[in-house]
């Protein structure tokens, strides 16, 4: 079974994600796609399953940076896409809010699920768009805070002479980048058994640093991954408007904020102080927001089983 061919037949609804959704894409930024397709009677009533069809096109440089020919592209099933909205994951919903700028291709049913976009906020999206947030704190201060620890540490074990030696051998050595305790030798947010080989530890920071990517050179430039940094507000920003409105306008009012701490014109303090500020700002437009606390469950599975009925009584055609 094909899927690509499939959920390219099926679809109902394409857009632009991304900056080019934010508003805060630059000449060089990839183009980034998302939609959602309907599933075919094998998928309601047999035994096939899927949720959702990757159809992005890989092409990287030798730094491991995406080309302008590579094209991140990614179809949902409908339910999953539903499912996920009405959990609230910041991902999805806003998809729902496009502009029309960015719609590559909407059919009726896309234009029916777009109208029922209002149902799907609840408060509970407080703490969805909050976990995704913390992550991408997580993910940019353990990689500013420790990153130098772990290059140094590689830069200087690839060379040494002896790889076969243990790294608790080089304890009297005093390295600044290597702290010994009782049980392990911490190398930035990296905890080694100190009875390894060298040669061992250096895979293993390696293995670490390769999980950097290729936006090392913002940690390098700016002290800490400023892309991150920008998710991290961005998220929040987008947060609060949608629990404060109940919908996100794009391209967002606050897209020249994300795009100076994206090119490092805000420092980390300055990121993090807005983040704790934001954080609290939720909290009170949330007391007065008049979301529902819950999923409107009912309603939307109604909604969802009725379109379902509709396009399978025509044969399944989108």
């Amino acid at each position: 079974m094909n899927l690509t061919k499939i959920a390219d037949e099926h679809k109902i609804l394409e857009i632009t994600v991304g900056s080019h959704l934010y508003g805060t894409n630059t000449p060089t930024s990839d183009l980034d796609y998302s939609g959602v397709f309907l599933p075919t009677k094998e998928f309601v009533y047999g035994f096939q399953k899927v949720e959702e069809v990757n159809l992005s096109i890989t092409d990287k440089d030798k730094k491991g940076k995406n080309t302008q020919n590579a094209v991140d592209r990614k179809l949902y099933e409908f339910r999953k896409f539903v499912k996920l909205a009405m959990e609230n994951n910041p991902n999805i919903i806003e998809q729902l809010f496009v502009n029309e700028p960015n719609i590559v291709y909407i059919n009726e049913q896309g234009k029916a699920l777009l109208a029922k976009r209002y149902e799907f906020p609840h408060k509970g999206l407080i703490q969805k768009f909050r976990g995704y947030a913390f992550s991408q704190k997580h993910k940019m201060v353990i990689r500013s805070d420790k990153f130098h620890e772990l290059n140094n540490a590689f830069n200087y074990l690839k060379e040494y002479a002896e790889p076969k030696e243990l790294l608790i051998e080089l304890k009297d050595k005093c390295l600044p980048f290597m702290k010994f305790t009782k049980d392990f030798c911490a190398i930035g947010d990296l905890n080694l058994q100190k009875g390894i080989f060298v040669k061992k530890a250096v895979a293993m920071i390696e293995e670490r640093l390769s999980k950097v990517g290729n936006r090392k050179n913002l940690i390098t430039k700016y002290g800490f991954d400023t892309k991150f940094a920008s998710n991290l507000i961005r998220l929040l920003l987008e947060g609060k408007e949608l629990v404060s409105t109940g919908e996100i306008l794009f391209p967002l009012s606050y897209k020249d904020i994300i795009l100076e701490i994206k090119e490092g014109k805000w420092t980390i303090k300055e990121v993090l102080d807005y983040a704790e500020q934001l954080e609290a700002e939720m909290d009170i437009v949330a007391e007065k927001s008049e979301l529902p606390n819950k999923p409107k469950y009912d309603e939307i599975e109604q909604f969802t089983i009725h379109l379902l009925e509709n396009y399978l009584r025509m044969g399944g055609r989108a």
